[in-house]
């Protein structure tokens, strides 16, 4: 048997399976020619390339004592260090608590790489009664999940429980996997098990009973290198995002490309200069190799910093930029500025501005830290990296699979000396094919030209047109420099984004994207892409997009946004496919609509008149109409109500188109439903989306707009609840119920009546916390808006409700937020969460006053809430300021704050003409406890002996029961101390 047979053989023998490893990762310990060599020494030099493309990103190898053996973190991980990691993860596994039965679901997904039916909860996290937790697609593998705290004592019960149950449950099973979030006790574990495999039902089958520590070194030995793993169970296991930060921060930097050569005499020149100034800036032309070098340094001096950070120039075009870049350290969310003050940190910006000021940057080193800088331009203080000596571009030139005799070499450095970029475009045409002789005539043709010119790479890329015109289309197709990595794969495959990595054409980028050397794009011309090769690429666009749309929607967002401007050219181009304006739509923010691209949907209607509609054809229409009305919203245009108006009978048209699927129908009502509510014809919305709901595919979309219509409707109220039990309820459907969806029920609830609200988040508090949390930790954006909108009333009601889902929340740096939403929606949590916590709330509070001060543009809502901030930290002057300054006093709330502003300045008289404005304008019979409360502490201190009257009627209009029981022991104290006394 051939040595690697041998090694499958026992591998299957011993019944593991291969770990999935980045490529990355792989190559870190195996280069790709010894994995070749490796393989081909098993099969013989025709290994097939597929195959090893599948062996490189599966398994990693070592070959030691002459035996294979298969590399885990085990064989490269530090063994103490990986034992305080499994005993870290395992402390956190029992904290899980009842969340551990999802969180064991995506675990054992992670660990069998089989399609699994997790059927014991439900998204909401409410467990299934009576059926097996999971099951694989085929009925081999069974798994039971429990949290029990005494899961491993006494006869260990339920173990013995959970084991008949799976095997009840799915009497095909092979492998029945025990899980536990307790930490197991070793004779125990295996005194059960051993007496579980004498069973006669167990016959045949094997038996995994994992505890804490047991699921702990599973992760850190398998699934920690995976990202999309650590993602999925974080949110339960933080833990395990932090250990996975610490243990990638090295990662960030791209690792040396396998024809990398040491050039010590840079490197001691780096150094020197570093140990005078903690700022260096490699300057040169493009394809000197000023980012192969800084990769290289930080390569070689790996062990000189505890974190390697690798930063693209886009994304730090100033040194405040840093400020928005957090980490996570130590449990905390720290920002790149602040790790490197404290730990020694190696920082590489690639592609820096040229007015990036060094100065400043050396700043924020601590010691041990350095910066290092590549950029085109040269300045007086910039080290310009020298071209490769005659040695080293000989050495380049040497890992050709021929020769370069003496005298074709001496042609080529009389031509181009020793440019990285050239070279190594000339070491790739000849591993291609090209011999020799032909680079010869190649310099020739370039005559007199000096280093890297674009001809001299027009030349080269032609050598390597017949094995890269396929990879190289798609850039050239695009016109654009950057691609994201899902879509080209998609367009030519994981081989051919290795073959143009191999190739020396890309240079480092991140966030799934892969970018072209400035060089090699330049040279890109029309011949690279015929008019067959465009169509196609158009068409395999289109299959793309329409296979994206039917995920979550990330991957067609962040595909759609780097490929906008081809979009936007292929749709003005006029008859592109209905997939290409659907991408834009759902792409653009609502000022960059561009409407002349967009075009009249009821045109497009009537171009569909009578056939069956193309895929996301009917979308981009509704998407069409919703986007057009937003444009116009934004723009303040007094027409964009009429022209939404005139478009409802696009919706009535296409629900006239033949072969119209289900869900088809069901999203033109809804979505028809949604215009008319826009237009405030909200009864006949109501009836279109309670058709919906009747009809054969419901949407919980449309039981969200339900909710937003009935909320407040004494009437409706009982419809209104059952509607949030379908969406928030432990027999809640799942299917298509999603985060926005949920958060959108969530956000809505306070505003409804006293009882109604308060009824339902004492029903369902359990899945808001859980949706909140787990949202926010998956990057829901829109979690934050919801919690800010339900913690203005949990925060007095159910304030360990509230201190829950806070604590739960990932916590980041100020600078790293984007929208002027989340700014606010943040600050309101740190200001209702200062109420709660005394020892903190001056840290709190000013938290929370940087988020209001940081808002863009700030709306009069937000001036509120900050006025009110204001008036808690005691700085009532400040907050009158804003009031009259920023807002228009022109309601309720803002003449209430107004009233507590003049108050706190001493002037009762003034506090009391605005809160006598406010109460006349109050119309939500909700909130007249607070005003009539606040009238109450005026009215005492003006010394108004019947200012007890209005204490009583706020108990009496009050909704809230913690409200209720304030003021009760208020109107006590009252009492005994007389109204007169002065405020309380």
């Amino acid at each position: 048997m051939q040595p690697f047979a041998a090694h499958i053989h026992l591998y299957r023998k011993l019944d593991v399976r291969p770990r999935p490893w980045g490529q990355e990762g792989l190559h870190r310990l195996v280069s790709n020619k010894l994995g070749l060599m490796l393989l081909n020494s098993a099969h013989g030099p025709s290994y097939p390339s597929e195959s090893y493309e599948f062996f490189s990103t599966s398994l990693l190898f070592r070959y030691k004592n002459h035996k294979w053996l298969v590399a885990t973190i085990e064989d490269i991980m530090n063994p103490k260090r990986r034992t305080a990691l499994i005993d870290r993860l395992a402390n956190g596994i029992g904290y899980i608590s009842t969340d551990f039965e999802k969180f064991g679901g995506f675990f054992v997904q992670a660990i069998i790489e089989l399609p699994l039916d997790h059927r014991g909860v439900n998204l909401l996290g409410y467990p299934v009664a009576g059926v097996v937790d999971t099951t694989s697609a085929d009925g081999k593998v069974v798994v039971e999940y429990s949290d029990r705290k005494d899961y491993f004592g006494g006869d260990m019960d339920k173990a013995r429980g959970d084991l008949a149950h799976a095997l009840a449950g799915a009497p095909n099973a092979e492998k029945v996997f025990l899980l536990s979030g307790q930490r197991s006790k070793p004779q125990a574990t295996q005194e059960f098990v051993r007496e579980a495999l004498a069973l006669p039902e167990m016959q045949g089958r094997s038996l995994h009973l994992w505890g804490a520590v047991e699921i702990a070194t599973q992760l850190v030995d398998h699934l920690i290198v995976s990202d999309a793993v650590v993602r999925k169970l974080a949110p339960y296991l933080p833990e395990l995002e932090r250990i996975r930060q610490e243990e990638a921060a090295s990662r960030a930097v791209p690792e040396p490309e396998d024809t990398w050569l040491q050039r010590p005499d840079v490197d001691s020149e780096i150094v020197d200069r570093l140990s005078r100034s903690s700022v260096v800036a490699l300057s040169g032309v493009g394809g000197l190799g000023k980012t192969a070098m800084a990769r290289a340094f930080a390569h070689v001096h790996q062990s000189d910093y505890h974190v390697r950070i690798w930063l693209d120039g886009d994304e730090v075009r100033r040194v405040e930029d840093l400020q928005a870049l957090p980490l996570l350290r130590a449990g905390e969310s720290r920002n790149i500025v602040g790790l490197m003050q404290t730990l020694p940190c190696l920082l590489v910006i690639d592609d820096a501005p040229v007015d990036m000021d060094l100065r400043r940057l050396e700043k924020i080193c601590g010691a041990g830290s350095h910066i290092i800088l590549t950029q085109r331009s040269t300045s007086s203080t910039s080290y310009s990296l020298p071209m490769l000596d005659r040695p080293q571009s000989q050495a380049l030139l040497a890992q050709a699979g021929a020769p370069c005799p003496d005298e074709v070499f001496d042609t080529i450095w009389a031509t181009i000396h020793g440019h990285p970029l050239s070279l190594s475009l000339i070491l790739a045409a000849v591993n291609q094919g090209a011999s020799w002789q032909d680079i010869v005539q190649d310099c020739k043709a370039i005559g007199e030209m000096a280093t890297g010119g674009r001809r001299l790479t027009d030349i080269l890329l032609e050598r390597l047109r017949p094995s890269l015109v396929r990879e190289l289309s798609v850039f050239a197709w695009s016109r654009l420099s950057v691609c994201d990595e899902d879509f080209l794969s998609f367009a030519i495959k994981p081989l051919g984004i290795r073959k143009l990595k191999a190739n020396s054409l890309t240079a480092p980028d991140r966030d799934r994207a892969i970018r072209l050397h400035d060089v090699v794009h330049a040279a890109l011309d029309e011949s690279w892409c015929t008019s067959e090769r465009s169509a196609e690429l158009d068409r395999l666009l289109e299959d793309y997009i329409i296979e994206a749309s039917g995920g979550e929607g990330l991957d067609l967002w962040r595909n759609a946004r780097i490929l906008l401007p081809k979009l936007e050219a292929l749709v003005g181009q006029g008859d592109a496919p209905p997939s290409f304006l659907f991408a834009l739509l759902t792409t653009w923010d609502a000022l960059e609509t561009k409407p002349d691209l967009v075009g009249e949907p009821l045109d497009a209607v009537k171009g569909m008149a009578g056939r069956k509609a193309k895929p996301l054809e009917i979308n981009a229409v509704i998407e069409a109409i919703e986007q057009l009305f937003l444009y116009d919203k934004e723009r303040h245009d007094p027409a964009a109500q009429d022209r939404l108006r005139a478009r409802l009978v696009a919706f009535d048209e296409m629900l006239l188109l033949p072969e119209l699927t289900i869900k088809e129908t069901a999203e033109l009502l809804h979505h028809k439903g949604k215009a008319l509510k826009r237009l405030n014809e909200r009864q006949a919305a109501a009836e279109l989306f309670e058709q919906v709901l009747a009809g054969p595919f419901p949407l919980h979309e449309a039981r969200l707009q339900l909710v937003d219509i009935y909320r407040g409707n004494q009437e409706k109220e009982a419809r209104a609840t059952q509607l949030v039990n379908e969406m928030l309820g432990p027999g809640a459907e799942t299917d298509g119920l999603t985060y926005s969806v949920l958060l959108g029920v969530i956000e809505r609830l306070p505003s409804g009546s006293g009882e109604w609200r308060s009824s339902l988040i004492d029903r369902h508090a359990a899945s808001i916390e859980n949706t909140i949390v787990s949202a926010a930790n998956a990057g829901a954006k829109h979690a934050f808006d919801a919690f800010a909108s339900l913690g203005r009333y949990i925060s007095i009601e159910r304030p360990g409700m509230f201190q829950s889902i806070f604590n739960g929340l990932p916590d980041v740096e100020l600078d790293s937020i984007q929208s002027d939403r989340e700014r606010a929606a943040r600050a309101e949590i740190y200001s209702e969460a200062a109420r709660l916590s005394p020892g903190v709330a001056i840290k709190l509070r000013e938290k929370a006053l940087a988020h209001y001060r940081a808002i863009v543009k700030p709306m009069t809502f937000h001036h509120q809430r900050h006025a009110e901030l204001l008036i808690d930290m005691e700085r009532p002057d400040e907050a009158e300021v804003i009031l009259r300054e920023l807002t228009p006093l022109d309601n309720e709330w803002l003449e209430r704050l107004m009233a507590r502003s003049r108050l706190a300045q001493g002037d009762a008289v003034g506090a009391k003409d605005w809160i006598e404005r406010a109460l006349c304008k109050l119309r939500a019979e909700r909130f007249r406890s607070e005003f009539l409360e606040l009238r109450f502490d005026i009215r005492r201190a003006l010394l108004d002996d019947d200012a007890i009257d209005d204490l009583k009627a706020a108990l009496e209009a009050s909704q809230k029961h913690a409200e209720r029981s304030r003021l009760e022991l208020k109107l006590q104290i009252a009492r005994k101390t007389g109204a007169s006394k002065g405020p309380s």
